[in-house]
């Protein structure tokens, strides 16, 4: 006779994880769907701690009590596979799996949230922008623990299948309708189990659609505060757009922003001289918009000097050679191509063109 060991919150939370791991880990190449990798990723970090709760208050199979972390057990399962009897409900391979996995999806998510606040000032450690930190080193390590989480997943899914066929335990039909074939042992049935797992899936549901609708949220924004220029600063917005795109004041400081202005007669190349009336103007809107110290941090930019030349671009795009900017038809300069609003004041990577 088979018995209930997981309830359907268990399995709720248990394909929820795994979904969310899985897809994201997919989209990590692609930066234009940043937001959804993201937000996969936090959805798995959400799982995760909606399980631990699950510790305490789920039933029987879930608990901490029923996984088996003894060593000896661990080196038994390995070596006598066919003869292992668990000791506890679940096996040490599964025991030490799991929590791994959990632990490695905590790293995952926080790395990722690390990495995102350093090299472009948005979510809830966009504080780290200001601050001199190595982006790319964090990248690594959140790359690090992704790889690590998959390897791990992978080596539970094998596991998962050696029961299934080599043991013939029936547990994937385990893992859709939570029973498990009876032993000499009463399990706890878990009460109102429906209910609870609606609870958590329309709490795992709304926050998704929350991240993915509102993306102002905290784990998305930018510091860097979106500007309607046309109106803070209409006439340098049109005049600028004469020529170029806009670059927003605050790509600069407001020391640069007044070397330009004072060297318009040699504008990169080109007399851009403006009469005194019109330059009065956008120097006034400048001096009102432009930030003592920018946070995009071009403060190598100098009188007549590209911002593709600063040591600062480079090394943000430094994944992007010369070859890809002709593929795309991009110019290096068009900063507005890949960062769709770029003219407001933003490079967000949350707000990025389907180019990249």
């Amino acid at each position: 006779m088979r018995k209930l060991l997981f309830s359907y919150t268990t399995r709720v939370l248990h394909f929820c994880f795994a979904t969310f791991v899985v897809a994201s880990y997919l989209l990590s190449d692609t930066p234009s769907l940043l937001w959804l990798h993201s937000a996969l990723g936090i959805g798995a970090l959400l799982v995760v701690i909606l399980r631990i709760i699950w510790f305490f208050v789920g039933e029987e199979g879930v608990k901490l009590s029923s996984f088996d972390f003894s060593f000896t057990s661990l080196k038994n399962y390995i070596l006598k596979y066919f003869s292992f009897k668990n000791i506890k409900l679940r096996n040490p391979a599964t025991s030490y799996g799991a929590i791994l996995m959990w632990i490695s999806a905590i790293l995952v998510a926080i790395s990722g949230l690390l990495f995102i606040g350093g090299k472009y000032g948005s979510g809830i450690f966009g504080g780290l922008y200001l601050v001199e930190i190595d982006a790319h080193m964090i990248k690594e390590v959140h790359e690090l623990f992704g790889n690590l989480l998959i390897v791990i997943a992978g080596i539970h899914v094998l596991g998962v299948l050696g029961e299934q066929i080599l043991k013939k335990s029936g547990i994937v039909k385990t893992m859709f309708d939570g029973k498990i074939e009876g032993e000499n042992r009463n399990f706890v049935p878990f009460q109102n189990s429906k209910i609870a797992a609606m609870l958590v899936g329309s709490l795992i549901v709304s926050f998704m659609a929350y991240l993915g609708i509102f993306k102002s949220n905290p784990f998305f924004n930018s510091e860097i505060a979106h500007q309607e220029y046309t109106t803070v600063a209409p006439v340098m917005s049109s005049e600028c757009k004469e020529c170029h795109i806009f670059y927003p004041p605050n790509v600069t400081s407001l020391e640069s922003q007044l070397n330009i202005l004072e060297g318009l007669s040699n504008h990169f190349g080109t007399d851009a001289s403006l009469d005194d009336e019109l330059l009065a103007l956008i120097t006034t809107e400048t001096k009102k918009s432009a930030p003592l110290e920018s946070p995009f941090r071009f403060e190598d930019l100098k009188n007549n000097e590209s911002i593709t030349q600063t040591s600062r671009w480079k090394k943000e795009h430094k994944e992007y050679n010369d070859g890809w900017f002709i593929e795309h038809k991009v110019k290096k300069t068009d900063c507005k191509a890949c960062h769709i609003n770029f003219e407001k004041g933003s490079i967000n990577p949350f707000e990025l063109s389907g180019k990249i």
